[in-house]
C-alpha cells in the first residue's frame, strides 16, 4: 500500500464516519419528529372532536333560539290581541262614564220625602212607584 492509497482510504473512512454520525443525528431527529407527530395526531383528533361538539352545540343553540323566537312571536301576537281587547273595553267604559255623567241627576230620598218619613219609608216608596 502506498501512502496515497492509505491517505485515500483514511479519508474515505473519515467520510464514512462523518456520514454515520450525520445519519445517526438524522435518525434521532426523525424519531423525535415521529413521536411528535403522535402528539400532534392526538391533538388533531382532540381538536376535531371538540369542533364536532361545538357544531352540535351551535345546532342545538340555533334550534333553541328558533323555538324561543316562535314562542316569543306567539306571545307578542297574544299580547297584541289582549291589548286591542283592553283598548275596546276601556273605550266602552269611557263612553258609559260619559253617558252616566250626561244623565240628569236623580233626586235624593230627602227630596222625595221632605217631611222625613223614615219610619214609613217602605210604604212611601210604594207610593212613589
Amino acid at each position: 500500500m502506498t501512502l496515497a492509497t492509505l491517505v485515500f482510504e483514511g479519508a474515505v473512512a473519515l467520510l464514512v464516519l462523518i456520514a454515520a454520525v450525520m445519519l445517526w443525528r438524522v435518525d434521532a431527529r426523525l424519531r423525535a419528529l415521529r413521536s411528535g407527530q403522535d402528539g400532534i395526531r392526538a391533538s388533531i383528533i382532540a381538536l376535531d372532536e371538540a369542533s364536532e361538539r361545538a357544531r352540535a352545540s351551535l345546532a342545538s343553540l340555533q334550534r333553541a333560539a328558533r323555538e324561543s323566537g316562535e314562542t316569543l312571536e306567539q306571545n307578542v301576537r297574544k299580547a297584541q290581541g289582549l291589548s286591542d281587547e283592553l283598548r275596546l273595553l276601556v273605550e266602552a267604559g269611557d263612553r258609559q262614564a260619559d253617558d252616566i255623567a250626561a244623565r240628569p241627576r236623580r233626586k235624593t230620598i230627602a227630596e222625595h220625602f221632605p217631611e222625613g218619613g223614615r219610619k214609613t219609608i217602605y210604604s212611601d216608596l210604594k207610593d212613589v212607584r
